[in-house]
Parts: C-alpha cells; structure tokens; sequence
C-alpha cells in the first residue's frame, strides 16, 4: 500500500514539475485586451439626439494591443515588462457660420450668415510602459497560473481637428497625461498546447484592458 502511495505521490510531482516555467525560462506573450475603456464606456454612448451634430463615429476600436516579456528569477517568481497601446475617439459633423481670418462671421450680399458643415475628430493615443512581478502559484505541465503586479509610465497625445480650418475653431495637440503612471493588479493562466507554445488570458485592474488574452512562448 505504502509503494502504491509512494508511486502516486511522484506521478502527481512529476505531473507538476515536468514543462513548467522553471528558473532562467523566458516567456513571450502577445495578446489584445478587451474593453478600450474611453470607446466602449464614454465615446460610444453617444445617443444621436444632440443638436447639429451629424454621423458620430467612433475613432478606433474597442481593443487594446500589447505584449509581455517574463524571465524567471526562480522557480515561482518572474519579472519583466509590460507595453500596450491603444486608440480611442471621436468624429462628428455639425453645421455653423463660415467665419473669416479674424473669427467674424461672414454674410453673403443679402446680409445673411453663411453657413457649412465642419467635420470635427477627436484622438487620444495611450501608451503604457510597466515593469512586472509575477508569482505563479500552479504549475503543471499544462497549466501555469499566476498573480500580478505592475507599475510604470502612461503617456497620452491627444488631438482635436476641424476641417475645413478656420479662425473660429482651433485645433489643439497636447502630449502627456494628466497623471503619468500606470499600474495593474491581474490574475492569469497560461494553458499549452505544446511544451513551449501555448495560450493565456488575463484578468486585471488598471494598466489596459479588463480581460487580456493572446500567445504565449516559453523558451
């Protein structure tokens, strides 16, 4: 009984060692996240039932892209990096007068205002570069779960546009974020197909998207 128990014992341990991300191991993982909090939440609320203003759209999609780079200082513990990017916004048409070089606006020989339609559009581009601590609390040959921590620099270029130019609305270029910090608390999994290529998905706070999945390579 005592050798039936024995062998159990290290088929388990042999199950749990064999594969995983081991000290000195480096891991590569691409991935989209999902949602790009400013278009899913903010920008795409627009209800249409504002005045003047004609075919809102939203700029950029719902998605998030990044990648990390782990290397195992031990056989729990990764760091690495972090960097992910993403493009939120808006444009819209609307009508107003057509003003001159000096903001006045202009009327035609019958002393009415002149008017078009200007074509607006908001973009705010998000770059988060963080450094990673990882604490990986199952490892088995298929599955390698995870807990982490990050925190690092967050830079925003914003830029508004309204075509065709005029004196009357000014176009603005702002590099920077209001506060330049990023930080994610996450728990994930990495599941593999083979001993080295394989799938994870994230779930985090902060620092992207909510749920972040993609490719992961061990090396």
């Amino acid at each position: 009984m005592k050798k039936v128990l024995l062998s159990l014992g290290f088929a388990a341990l042999s199950t749990f060692t064999f594969g995983q991300m081991g000290q000195g191991s480096v891991s590569i993982d691409p991935y989209i996240g999902i949602p790009n909090w400013a278009n899913s939440i903010i920008y795409n609320q627009y209800d249409g039932n504002a005045t003047n203003v004609q075919d809102y759209q939203v700029v950029g999609s719902m998605l998030s892209y990044g990648g990390r780079v782990e290397y195992m200082i031990s056989d729990q513990v990764g760091i690495g990096a972090d960097v992910n990017y993403e493009v939120s916004g808006y444009s819209f048409k609307f009508d107003d007068y057509v003003y001159d070089a000096n903001g006045n606006a202009l009327q035609d020989v019958n002393g009415d205002y002149l008017i078009t339609t200007y074509q607006t559009q908001y973009t705010a581009k998000k770059m988060r570069a963080m450094f990673r601590l990882n604490f990986h609390f199952v490892q088995s040959e298929k599955v390698d779960m995870y807990t982490a921590f990050a925190g690092g620099y967050r830079n925003v270029n914003r830029t508004s546009e309204t075509n065709p130019t005029t004196s009357g609305y000014s176009d603005i270029n702002l590099n920077g974020a209001l506060i330049p910090v990023a930080g994610r608390l996450a728990v994930g999994a990495k599941i593999y197909f083979t001993q080295n290529i394989g799938a994870h998905v994230e779930l985090g706070a902060f620092g992207g998207g909510l749920l972040q999945a993609g490719l992961s390579v061990k090396f």
